[in-house]
């Protein structure tokens, strides 16, 4: 007869948890006797697929506009104003009411002579001449601007204070007319002149503007190094946009870079809008930084993108075949490429074989 031992709970307990985890043991087993493949021994790359997409890079930030006065010119009328008629900023044309002080109306002409005396017929000057110009401008038979206050000047004179309601006299006296270099011109009068203030003559009051406002961008220190002359600039303001592009990066006494904005080609970057920029006032535009010009195209990561001995871009596709590529762009870690089709899968990041490098 043959005993058999008695199985002692504990060793029942042993078994059945044995069973229970079969899987788990014949899965250490496994790996123990299969254990996982080196690091050092995979591919070491990704495969990406080369997509059509658009790269580029702006910063948004925001640019600021003012008006600063090219130079500045006295009135030379006494009284009261009894009106101001000039909007800040538009472009004027010669004879355009300026203000009127006393309800005589003062107007604006060309000329590098300042008004300084009364005159009339029988007065010889370039201040006549500068008159004489303005006339036949406004469309009165005033003769040659050759600076003599003859009878065709005189009735030119008069005609013209008939219809600027002033007494007809003949005589234009000095605070009747600023002269300012040249006309058209975009003028604008000062701040403090306002009716009722009392004029005595020799007050700064016009103050002539350059073209458009002053653009420029305050540059974050760690933005500054990414703009430069030649990028386009979108200015944005109310519903529309005007392009601009950067003219230099300064550094002025508040160290703070700054890129100065000019128009395209040469063209105002405001034009026919630059009136809606208040005189006197810095104003704050939402503005985007072109760093990059968008291209779009087939795209791949820059990592991708690897140069051969003779040193021609390419990249390295999925069956490590080196391909030669042109570079049209690049931002923000992707490139794009001309010379693989959409769809291509390449190798992330990009290793050339030996056979490749030589």
């Amino acid at each position: 007869m043959v005993r058999v031992a008695p199985v002692r709970p504990a060793l029942v307990g042993w078994i059945l948890a044995a069973l229970a985890t079969g899987a788990l043991g014949t899965w250490a087993v496994l790996r123990v006797l299969n254990p996982p493949a080196n690091v050092l021994d995979s591919p070491g790359y990704t495969l990406v697929t080369a997509e059509r997409g658009t790269v580029g890079q702006t910063l948004r930030l925001n640019t600021s506009a003012v008006w600063a006065a090219e130079a500045e010119f006295a009135n030379q009328a006494s009284g009261i104003v009894t009106s101001v008629d000039l909007s800040d900023g538009v472009l004027v044309e010669p004879g355009t009411r300026l203000y009127s002080v006393d309800l005589r109306p003062v107007v604006v002409a060309a000329g590098a002579v300042p008004a300084f005396r009364d005159v009339a017929q029988g007065v010889r000057g370039d201040d006549v001449a500068q008159i004489q110009a303005m006339l036949t401008a406004l469309g009165y038979a005033a003769g040659d601007p050759d600076g003599i206050f003859d009878a065709a000047v005189n009735s030119a004179v008069r005609a013209w204070q008939r219809d600027l309601g002033v007494p007809v006299d003949g005589i234009v006296r000095r605070g009747d007319i600023i002269f300012v270099p040249s006309l058209p011109a975009r003028l604008a009068l000062a701040p403090e002149l306002a009716v009722g203030k009392v004029l005595s003559g020799g007050e700064p009051i016009v103050q002539v503007l350059p073209a458009t406002p002053v653009f420029s961008i305050a540059l974050p220190e760690n933005q500054s190094r990414l703009v430069a002359a030649g990028m386009r600039v979108d200015i944005f303001v109310d519903g529309r946009s005007w392009a601009a592009e950067v003219t230099a990066v300064t550094t002025g006494a508040s160290q703070v870079p700054t890129a100065q904005l000019g128009g395209v080609d040469g063209a105002p970057i405001c034009a026919d809008d630059c009136v809606s920029i208040p005189f006197g006032e810095t104003v704050l535009l939402p503005c985007v930084i072109h760093v990059v010009p968008e291209v779009e195209g087939v795209t791949v990561p820059a990592a991708a993108v690897v140069t051969s001995a003779d040193g021609r871009p390419g990249v390295v596709l999925e069956s490590g075949e080196f391909r030669p590529v042109t570079v049209v762009a690049g931002a923000s870690g992707l490139v794009v490429v001309e010379g693989i089709d959409e769809g291509v899968r390449v190798r992330t990041p990009g290793r050339l074989s030996l056979g490749a490098l030589q």
